[in-house]
C-alpha cells in the first residue's frame, strides 16, 4: 500500500473531466443501443463543441459544427477503426449526431445533436423488511434505494465566525423528505 496514493480530507480535485450525460444509461433511446464506446465518445464530442463554439465554427444557419477525425478518436480513445466506426454509426443512428461531407480529402462536418429527453419513470421496488420477525431479506440489496448523484449542496464557511457553518443548496418539501427514510 505504500505505493498507493490516497486523496487527502484537505485536498480538492483540480482534473479536467469529460461530461457524459447520464441520460445516455437510462433513457431507453440509448441505454440498449449505444455501447460504452459510443457514450464515451458522444461525451468527447460534446467537449469538442464547446471548443468549435469558442472558435465560431458554426454553418450558415448557426448550427454548431465540429471536426473530429476518424484517425484522431481512435489515437484519443486507444480505439480500432472499426471500433470507432461503430461507434460513430451508432451515434448516427439515434440521431445524436449527423455527419455533413466537405469534398474529397476534406474531413466531414460534425454536428452534435441535443439528447431526446423522455420522462423516466423509475420504481423502486422495496420489500418490506421485518427485522422484528427475523425475517429480513437485507442481502437482496437490488431492491434498495438508488443514491441520487444528482445533488447541489455546497459546503460555505464563514470566514468572520470560525465556528459558524452553513450550507447552501435545494429546498426540500418535508413530504418529500420524509417519503427518503425506510419503512415509512
Amino acid at each position: 500500500m505504500q505505493d498507493f496514493n490516497f486523496y487527502k480530507v484537505n485536498e480538492t480535485l483540480n482534473h479536467k473531466y469529460y461530461q457524459i450525460p447520464q441520460e445516455l444509461f437510462i433513457n431507453p433511446l440509448y441505454k440498449n443501443t449505444l455501447n460504452s464506446d459510443s457514450k464515451l465518445l458522444y461525451g468527447f464530442l460534446l467537449d469538442r463543441l464547446s471548443l468549435s463554439i469558442k472558435n465560431n465554427w458554426h454553418d450558415e444557419n448557426g448550427n454548431v459544427y465540429l471536426i473530429f477525425t476518424r484517425k484522431e478518436v481512435q489515437d484519443k480513445l486507444n480505439l480500432s477503426d472499426k471500433t470507432v466506426t461503430k461507434a460513430f454509426k451508432q451515434l448516427s443512428d439515434v440521431n445524436l449526431i449527423y455527419e455533413k461531407k466537405q469534398g474529397f480529402s476534406k474531413p466531414k462536418l460534425i454536428y452534435v445533436a441535443k439528447i431526446q429527453h423522455q420522462n423516466i419513470e423509475i420504481s423502486h421496488n422495496r420489500k418490506n423488511y421485518d427485522y422484528i420477525n427475523g425475517d429480513s431479506t437485507i442481502t437482496e440489496s437490488e431492491n434498495f434505494r438508488p443514491i441520487n448523484t444528482n445533488n447541489n449542496y455546497t459546503y460555505i464557511k464563514n470566514k468572520a465566525n470560525k465556528n459558524s457553518m452553513k450550507y447552501s443548496g435545494r429546498d426540500y418539501s418535508p413530504e418529500f423528505l420524509n417519503s427518503l427514510y425506510a419503512n415509512v
